[in-house]
């Protein structure tokens, strides 16, 4: 996952995947929320607001559903996040093996807790967050943030 989306960074556009231990299912969203605002970076204090406004839960995997990421996250109704999809999956350089990499990331029997939430500045950023959590306690985060 990381050798096509990149390691965790706060270059505030691209993409980015971060990892963490300890989660729960109910620190989740708040654990997905400070790796956005930590990717964001110093551009977040500036727009916190506009910012935090556009992070909401799009969609909901349920506890013990086995899922296809790639399908999940082709359902995504917005047009804007429509086309932020398109550049995680389908416009990357080697389609397949970015779907092999979300499959093998997001769509294990380990994975317990799956969240998409969409990212943005409510006018030119828009992006999308993949959040998991796996039964041993490790959250897996992909951001991505486009123009």
């Amino acid at each position: 996952l990381i050798d096509i989306y990149g390691p965790a960074a706060s270059s505030g556009m691209g993409s980015a995947v971060f990892a963490a231990q300890g989660v729960t299912s109910a620190t989740l969203e708040s654990e997905a929320l400070s790796r956005y605002r930590y990717f964001v970076g110093d551009g977040w204090d500036e727009r916190a607001s506009a910012w935090q406004g556009s992070f909401k839960e799009l969609y909901r995997r349920a506890s013990g559903e086995k899922g296809s990421i790639d399908a999940e996250l082709h359902a995504i109704k917005d047009p804007a996040l429509r086309g932020v999809v398109a550049m995680m999956v389908d416009e990357m350089e080697d389609p397949a093996a970015a779907r092999a990499a979300l499959a093998g990331a997001f769509d294990g029997s380990s994975v317990r807790d799956l969240r998409l939430y969409s990212l943005g500045d409510g006018e030119q950023m828009a992006g999308v967050q993949i959040a998991s959590l796996s039964e041993s306690g490790e959250a897996v985060f992909l951001v991505m943030l486009l123009d």
